[in-house]
């Protein structure tokens, strides 16, 4: 099957910015980063309202998309509008580690999504939310109520997923 919307969530250090962009360069569909749309330089937050918006004028002016990032029933419309939904639900203490990794490679050059001004700091409140996933109760709530179970794809290791992208695209 050829995937024209495809959603990417999972919580903070999954990897879904890598995955979108390795998807990306297989299918040649346009990646579209929810944290580009939550933060402005120097981590200053969006108003909820703004971004929101900015998800809604997405979705209605593109036909074809990878959206990946924090989902919340607020954003919810791009689980019922993706033909595929990768959910990156890796243990906790594996999305400490590539929060940490992501720390350190970031730290000084800001990731390609995100404001130049915005480069990475390590924060122990998003160490502890990653090692204990506790996003996890609203993606899962966001998806129990957005979208069809046929087409969420659960992936639990790098090694499943790994063997995923070889066998679908």
């Amino acid at each position: 099957m050829r995937y024209t919307k495809i959603a990417i969530v999972g919580i903070t250090g999954a990897g879904k910015s890598t995955l979108s962009r390795r998807i990306a360069q297989k299918t040649g569909l346009p990646v579209f980063h929810m944290d580009a749309l939550f933060w402005r330089g120097e981590w200053q937050e969006v108003p909820e309202k703004e971004y929101v918006e900015a998800h809604q004028e997405i979705l209605k002016k593109n036909g074809r998309w990878i959206i990946e990032g924090w989902v919340s029933e607020a954003m919810s419309d791009r689980l019922r509008q993706a033909d595929l939904i990768i959910y990156l639900d890796y243990p906790g203490w594996l999305a400490a580690v590539h929060y940490v990794e992501r720390w350190q490679k970031h730290r000084i050059v800001a990731r390609p999504e995100l404001p130049r001004e915005s480069r990475d700091r390590f924060k122990f409140r998003r160490f502890f939310l990653s090692f204990f996933r506790s996003e996890r109760p609203q993606i899962e709530k966001a998806l129990a109520s957005a979208s069809d179970p046929k087409k969420v794809v659960r992936i639990t290791s790098m090694e499943q997923m790994e063997d995923y992208l070889e066998s679908t695209f």
